[in-house]
Formats: structure tokens, sequence, C-alpha cells
């Protein structure tokens, strides 16, 4: 090919990011290719502002516009070569002509049942993280290219550089006499308020880092359910506590966290999967603070949800936990015997991430070349 290779990337929402960074990083020193952004008109103006001036930090060309109907022409007009999304729940064909290579590369991980039914016609490649994944689309008839690559959010999590690490240890003021714990609570439902301002009161022998969903710093509601109170807890717990340190909403990307962290403490969470890349402690938070009507009325619904993202296997390379007070004893029992869950964490490992080099964004590369070579 004599001219670049057009490839633009799609953070529909900034969750999405994450996931491209890395594969932003190769192809940004790789003289095929041309890099383009964008992010959606119909999101949140909190979401879209901060989105667009990340977006605008990384190497490429901006494509936006406040409209959605006038991003999607823009796109379109480029007609490029490679598509790149986190979810495909958008009409595609508007953004992108006949030619173009759709891919996805899901912003989560684990068993959530939205990996499966997010599967728009027009996609043309899915990069998978690991066989589970490809074993699990192909059992609901997900019949189009899936390339089996690793999970790219990982990648940096395996080079071998550390000062990044220290230097983040030092800027969130973490004592390094303390272990620190990682708390990235979801959004809806959560264990976050089930704690309340008792979470500074059993960590304060801890560091704490705590990375709140995007949704909670985005939105005022999710359906009917207030998300106000649960970010205000946030800001109490960080004022109130100087062990807790609270990531704002520009911290989108959690994977440099999961390095300088010695546990991870969440609910039903690709999280999860991401923190046994290295064989970390991961403590399971099984309550959750919910609406009264569905206490009343969808409890069994959200059990069985949770059941079936968490799985019952978690048990089994993961520590539980039912019950807030039990907190400070699951800390000292999950760094005491994570060690006698090695070995099922590392089969989870290979079924779930596939290969953990630090290459799954060359392997992305691999896949784009490839199809392009057949199509052409």
């Amino acid at each position: 090919m004599t001219d670049k290779i057009k490839i633009l990337f799609d953070s529909f929402h900034l969750y999405h990011l994450p996931q491209f960074d890395p594969v932003i990083d190769l192809l940004s020193r790789d003289d095929r290719f041309q890099i383009f952004h964008s992010t959606a008109a119909i999101n949140k103006r909190e979401e879209r502002d901060l989105c667009l001036k990340i977006l605008a930090s990384k190497p490429g060309t901006m494509i936006y516009s406040e409209s959605e109907k006038e991003r999607a022409k823009k796109m379109k007009e480029l007609d490029l070569d490679v598509f790149v999304c986190g979810w495909s729940r958008y009409e595609l064909q508007d953004y992108i002509t006949e030619k173009t290579l759709a891919g996805m590369i899901y912003h989560g991980i684990g068993v959530k049942p939205s990996y499966w039914r997010d599967n728009h016609p027009r996609l043309n490649i899915r990069f998978v993280e690991g066989e589970y994944r490809m074993n699990q689309l192909r059992s609901h008839g997900i019949d189009i290219d899936l390339a089996l690559t690793g999970f790219t959010k990982l990648d940096p999590l395996f080079t071998d550089n550390p000062v990044p690490d220290e230097k983040l240890t030092q800027s969130l003021g973490l004592d390094p006499g303390r272990k620190t714990i990682l708390f990235a609570p979801t959004f809806y439902p959560s264990s976050l308020e089930r704690f309340g301002m008792r979470l500074g009161e059993y960590t304060q022998n801890y560091n704490v880092i705590l990375k709140l969903h995007m949704w909670t710093y985005f939105l005022d509601k999710f359906g009917q359910y207030n998300l106000i109170p649960q970010r205000n807890l946030a800001y109490n717990l960080a004022e109130k506590f100087s062990h807790i340190k609270l990531l704002g909403p520009d911290v989108y990307n959690i994977t440099p966290y999961y390095k300088i962290a010695d546990v991870l403490l969440t609910e039903s969470s690709s999280t999860i999967y991401e923190m046994i890349a290295l064989e970390k402690p991961v403590i399971v938070n099984r309550f959750f603070h919910l609406k009264l009507s569905h206490k009343l009325f969808r409890y069994r619904l959200f059990k069985k949800r949770l059941s079936k993202k968490m799985d019952k296997d978690i048990a089994n390379f993961c520590f539980e936990m039912e019950r807030v007070r039990d907190l400070p004893g699951m800390l000292e029992i999950a760094f005491r015997d994570n060690h006698q869950k090695l070995n099922v964490m590392r089969d989870f490992q290979e079924k779930m991430l596939f290969k953990l080099d630090g290459k799954a964004s060359e392997r992305v590369r691999g896949a784009i070349l490839d199809r392009l070579q057949n199509q052409g």
C-alpha cells in the first residue's frame, strides 16, 4: 500500500479509550497508519468535553461535531480504511463506507451478557481477549471474524519500566509503609453506600485509592436511581480521611493503579479479571445498596444477574465478602491466603486473557493488516 492506512478510534464513551490507548500508541510509531479520533456528540456535556480534551492530547486528528448526524457525515467522508469501536450500539453504517474494515475492541471482559448481545451486523471483526470469550461468542451464534489477541488494555502492565509506578505512588501521596487497597465500586448496584463512612474507619492502617465508575461522576440518575449521594459520599470520604485518595473523572484508565495496589476491592466488575493478570488478591463484595422497589420485587433478579457475571467459579480465585464489618478481617485473610488460589487464578488467566505478554496491541495490528491485505 502506498497511501497511509486511515484508521479511526471511536471513543463513543470515555471508558472505551483505555482499550484503545495501547493500540494508538503502537500505531502512532508506525508510518503506515494515519490516526483519527472521535467521540459521541450525544453524551452529557461534562463527559463530552473531558473526552475531547483527553483525545486532543493523543497523536492523530480529531473528527467531531456538536451534531451527531454531522459527526457521522464527516466520518463517512473520510472513507476510512479501518474503524475501531468499543461497542456497536449505534448505526455503524451511517459512519463508514462499504470498504471500511469495522472492528470492535470491547470495553469490558468477564461474563457480561452485553458482550455477546452487542454485535452489530456491520462489524467485520472482533478482537477477542481470550479463549473463553471466543467459545462464548461462537456458542451464541456470533459468526463474524474473531481474532484472538489478548486484552489490549493490559499491555502496559507488562512493560519493564517501574519509574512511572513510583511517580504515581508519590503523586498520590501514598504512605510507602502501608499496603494499598484499590477500591473500584460500580455505579449500580454498588457497595460503596453500604460501606458509608465506615470505609475510612475500617481501612485506617492502609492506603485506599477510590476509583469511581464514570457514571457516578457524569450522571445524577441511572434510571430512577439517584447517584448524587454516592458521589457526595466519595467526596466526604476523601475529605475526612487523609489515607483515602479519590481519583477524579479525568483519571479514565484504572490500569496503572493495578500495579501500585496490593489488593482490589470491587463488586460485579471487569476489574476482577484485569487484576488477576498480576496475581494479586481480589475481594468481591456481595452486598449492595438497592432501591426499595428492587429490594422488594427484583432482588432475586439482581442476585441472579450478578451471580452470572461473577460466576460461582469466582470464589475459587477471589475472596467473597458478605458483610461490611468483615472488611478488616477479610483483608488479612486475602493477603495471607492468596497464594492458595494462584493455580486456579492462572487457569482463569489463560482462559480469560490469552497471553499476558504486553503484545495484544501488536496482534490487533497484525490482524488488521492481514484483513486489509485479503481485502486488497
